[in-house]
């Protein structure tokens, strides 16, 4: 049908742009088909980065949590490692004390001793 329309047609010049439209139109078309084809397949890569990429978002959220947790643990530990630290050192002031007494009463018991 095609061809008896191109044979039909009175000029040569006539018959030659439309075969020469016709065959651009046929390239185009196989052009596109194949464009189209290639953007599927870069979408479909596309998603599967997305979705890798999701997957690791959400592993990476985990870690995150775990990481605050023990963070939290740290800071609350720390808080009784201060307490015990200040209870230790009052401790040491208390001995500080007693040891300083006791020096000061063998002092008075040495100077008792030598006056007599």
């Amino acid at each position: 049908m095609l061809f008896k329309k191109i044979n039909a047609m009175k000029s040569k010049k006539y018959k030659i742009v439309f075969v020469s439209l016709f065959t651009i139109l046929l390239v185009f078309g196989f052009l596109i088909a194949s464009g189209c084809s290639s953007l599927k397949s870069e979408n479909e890569k596309l998603q599967e980065e997305i979705t890798d990429i999701n997957a690791e978002n959400e592993k990476l959220k985990k870690e995150l949590n775990s990481l605050k947790t023990e963070n939290s643990n740290m800071h609350v530990r720390l808080a009784q490692l201060n307490l015990q630290i200040s209870s230790l050192q009052n401790e040491i002031q208390a001995l500080q004390k007693n040891l300083d007494a006791f020096k000061n009463q063998m002092k008075g018991i040495e100077k008792g001793n030598k006056k007599s």
